[in-house]
């Protein structure tokens, strides 16, 4: 329960601060600044224990496996979002050019840099004080390496479909940049680039995407919560249960190694 009022009370904020003047975000998943729907899902997860605590209950360990792993991703892999500046800055050749606006760039949940990061530590630090002050606390058991491969190998598929997008967009840059006027100078060239109409995608597809992803993980984690599950499949030697609830969660690292 205490992780769902923590996800209300940041929803509510982002909410707040998303429709209030000046704070939808252009080409940003959900008109929010970039990063802000991967920090709601990282601390709803990492929160979703103490329910679990406060009520004695076996904890998950899929829950576990991925908390580990979500954090680890999010502290690595947590950029800024002037990714398409600084490419064009570097097709350009440009070393001196300063944008202002990307310093004055807005941050994920709307809050001061290093805010989500700070607050993922104080949650992780809580619950290991409640899990040591309640000793009666249990952790399912489960297979943690098949865990473990499985996130790395839907990261590493959702980061490469990223290195192609990524790829075909630079392309697609150097041969925009290769058919300007020759007379104009690199900012007017950045400024040409940066004032283009975006793509459907850049439009739409990511805010589909991340809301889709978003309520994926609600889905999931109200269904743990109701304890309601259905098994995929299942072996004994060595022992491994994939449920719907797992794939769900499963599918969340996708979506972050697809946007880091």
């Amino acid at each position: 329960m205490i992780s769902w009022i923590l996800f209300a009370i940041f929803c509510t904020w982002v909410l707040i601060n998303r429709f209030s003047k000046g704070g939808k975000i252009e080409d940003e998943p959900l008109g929010m600044p970039r990063g802000t729907v991967r920090a709601l899902m990282t601390i709803l997860l990492v929160a979703f224990p103490f329910g679990y605590i406060i009520s004695g209950e076996e904890i998950p360990g899929l829950i576990v496996n991925i908390i580990f792993v979500v954090v680890a991703f999010y502290f690595e892999a947590r950029r800024s979002g002037h990714e398409k500046l600084k490419e064009i800055v570097d097709e350009v050749k440009t070393t001196d050019i300063v944008i202002e606006d990307v310093r004055k760039q807005k941050k994920p949940l709307y809050l001061p840099k290093y805010s989500v990061r700070f607050l993922l530590v104080v949650i992780l630090v809580i619950t290991q004080i409640m899990i040591f002050l309640q000793t009666n606390v249990a952790f399912q058991i489960t297979n943690t390496l098949a865990d473990l491969l499985l996130i790395i190998l839907l990261f590493i598929i959702g980061a490469s479909f990223r290195s192609i997008l990524k790829a075909r967009e630079k392309k697609t840059l150097k041969e925009k940049i290769a058919n300007m006027d020759a007379s104009l100078s690199d900012v007017q060239i950045i400024e040409k680039l940066m004032l283009e109409e975006a793509s459907w995608w850049k439009r739409s597809g990511i805010n589909i995407l991340s809301l889709i992803m978003l309520i994926v993980v609600i889905i999931a984690l109200l269904f743990y919560t109701f304890n309601w599950d259905y098994t995929i499949f299942e072996v004994n030697m060595p022992y491994y249960k994939l449920s719907v609830v797992g794939l769900l969660l499963l599918l969340v690292n996708a979506y972050y190694g697809f946007r880091d």
